[in-house]
């Protein structure tokens, strides 16, 4: 009777630990993120050589360095010069996003110059859903050519849009 309840009890601990269970449920779970949306600029200054390889080159390893953390929330890319358009739309598949990135260059957009209102008001209408937090990252030489971007900076916080803004 000993050896039956060792090898018994034995038995019920392997069974314990395969956690058996009996039917299912549906859970329904809502879940509200971070939208990030990347404007970068591709006008003819970022490929200025002060930093090496240029200042697109290295801005494209510090956005895929930031994405590479980022576990569930939605990215977005948008190209920018003299103007601005949603390259990658925001999505949770952050390879696809990579790839978007690995073509930007700056020669994606065709009109010369540096319009960061531009941008902004782009980003304002992209970014118009529910998040919790809707995040523009502004990547940029600093050099603003056209545009009045305190102006499309003020609106697009009426809107909800915290926008952040890294030099090269």
């Amino acid at each position: 009777i000993k050896n039956i309840l060792i090898v018994t009890a034995v038995f019920l601990c392997f069974a314990a630990l395969a956690r058996p269970q009996y039917g299912f449920k549906w859970v329904e779970v809502k879940r509200k993120g971070i939208d990030i949306l990347f404007a970068l600029d591709t006008s003819k200054s970022m490929l200025a050589e002060d930093i090496k390889p240029n200042r697109l080159e290295r801005a494209h390893y510090a956005i895929l360095d930031f994405v590479r953390q980022l576990e569930g929330d939605r990215v977005g890319l948008m190209p920018f010069a003299g103007s601005a358009f949603l390259m990658c739309p925001l999505t949770l598949d952050y390879s696809a996003f990579e790839h978007s990135l690995s073509a930007v260059t700056a020669d994606i957009i065709p009109q010369g110059g540096t319009d960061i209102a531009t941008v902004i008001n782009t980003a304002a209408t992209t970014l118009n859903n529910a998040a919790n937090h809707k995040i523009l990252i502004l990547i940029t030489d600093g050099e603003n050519l056209q545009g009045d971007a305190i102006e499309a900076a003020a609106k697009g916080a009426e809107k909800g849009l915290t926008i952040y803004t890294v030099g090269v």
